[in-house]
């Protein structure tokens, strides 16, 4: 490395700032566990068609004398693999921008920061995370590692977040900020300062003192502020990740067997429509027995109590009906007919993991049914009578599996 690299790098984390200024720079993201670029992931295509136009650009004009790329990952697994990992995610930038924009990898300097550590702090720091107050304490007070007087480790930060309130602030970092960690900053720092341009006036042969030479629109920071890629102080934090349909299952009805199914589809950011259907179609022909039930209940469901980048999780109120049919029969008298529901629905859903949640409730409303009464007689059903039914109470008792899927980012106003 010649002393001109080295001294611009010193100059670099230094936040020095000499002639040389920013150019522009772009923020790279990742999939978990994967070091390739991906033009098809978030909005990286953008990012870099723009970015490698600039130094194209610059390289063409000779002003080009440097560029960074620094590469982070998320805490989600071995600390030492994450090091790795950042790493080569620097180095297949640094590739691509080689093939890409045509400029030699000589200018390009790279940095593989392992964990994005500070990145995270700022993250929780600017959001309303349950528990906040408690995760800062242990981002800010936790050594990565601790280790017993043996120098053994019996103790991190990691290890404390994870097993921080059973785990719930950990799940929430997990899907909301884990995603923005994984990411690389490529930043163009330098240009070579432009000669000082002479003007001559038409009347006089006397030189003018020499006037500023212009920067290009292009520089991406103020003049005042000093030219440096510690960028995780003006990071953002990620619009979190929300999905925007569900598929369930109730495992209460699945344990009578009666198999359940519902898909909930979210309109708005505390506006869902749900659709159930349960059925259960066993028939024992020995002795005429018969459990077969099938019913379908639409509900539309209001949610209160959410945490901000979560509209899933928390308390909601729904306004269902339904349709059941039904056959029920325990070998001495049996009861066929049909019922129509409706009432009004309580419940709460909570995360368990990256994408699976479990949601409890109950319904509560009035039930008509006409059902007509027989007997099963030498393998033959006889017509007794036919009567009526009206209940009010609880018609519905939910313990359900929840599976989220189709991502969106979450925008204002919820997902369109």
């Amino acid at each position: 490395m010649t002393m001109k690299r080295i001294l611009l790098l010193f100059l670099l984390f230094c936040g020095g700032y000499v002639h040389a200024q920013e150019l522009d720079s772009a923020r790279i993201h990742y999939r978990q566990g994967h070091r390739e670029v991906d033009m098809l992931f978030r909005d990286n295509r953008a990012e870099l068609e723009r970015f490698i136009r600039t130094l194209r650009e610059e390289h063409g004009a000779d002003r080009l004398e440097s560029v960074v790329i620094r590469s982070w990952a998320s805490p989600e697994g071995v600390n030492r693999l994450n090091g790795v990992l950042s790493e080569r995610r620097a180095d297949s930038l640094k590739s691509y921008l080689v093939r890409h924009a045509g400029i030699p990898d000589s200018l390009i300097c790279i940095h593989g920061e392992g964990i994005a550590w500070d990145m995270l702090r700022q993250m929780v720091a600017a959001s309303d995370i349950l528990y906040k107050e408690e995760v800062l304490h242990i981002l800010d007070h936790t050594p990565v590692w601790v280790f017993d007087k043996a120098g053994r480790v019996v103790d991190g930060r990691k290890k404390q977040l994870m097993d921080l309130r059973g785990g719930m602030p950990y799940t929430y970092m997990l899907e909301n900020f884990f995603p923005e960690l994984r990411s690389s900053l490529s930043v163009a720092c330098y240009r070579k300062p432009e000669p000082p341009v002479k003007v001559i006036s038409q009347k006089e042969t006397k030189v003018k003192e020499p006037e500023p030479a212009l920067q290009p629109d292009s520089v991406a920071e103020p003049a005042s502020e000093p030219a440096t890629v510690r960028k995780e102080a003006t990071v953002q934090p990620h619009r979190p990740t929300v999905q925007r349909l569900a598929v369930k299952t109730n495992l209460l009805y699945d344990a009578i067997l009666m198999p359940s199914l519902e898909v909930e589809y979210r309109i708005a950011d505390r506006w869902t429509v749900n659709l159930e259907g349960d059925m259960a179609w066993w028939n024992n022909d020995g002795k005429h027995k018969c459990y077969q039930v099938a019913t379908i209940s639409p509900e539309g469901r209001w949610w209160f109590g959410q945490k901000q980048g979560s509209p899933w999780h928390g308390h909601y109120l729904g306004v269902f009906g339904g349709f059941t049919w039904y056959d029920l029969e325990n070998g001495k008298e049996g009861y066929q007919g049909e019922a129509e529901m409706v009432g009004v629905s309580y419940g709460y859903m909570f995360p368990i993991g990256r994408r699976l949640s479990l949601e409890a409730g109950i319904g509560l409303g009035y039930m008509h049914s006409k059902y007509e009464e027989y007997l099963p007689i030498d393998g033959h059903y006889v017509y007794q009578q036919t009567n009526r039914m009206n209940y009010f109470g609880p018609l519905k008792l939910k313990f359900a599996l929840v599976w989220r899927l189709w991502d969106t980012d979450k925008k204002k106003g919820g997902a369109r």
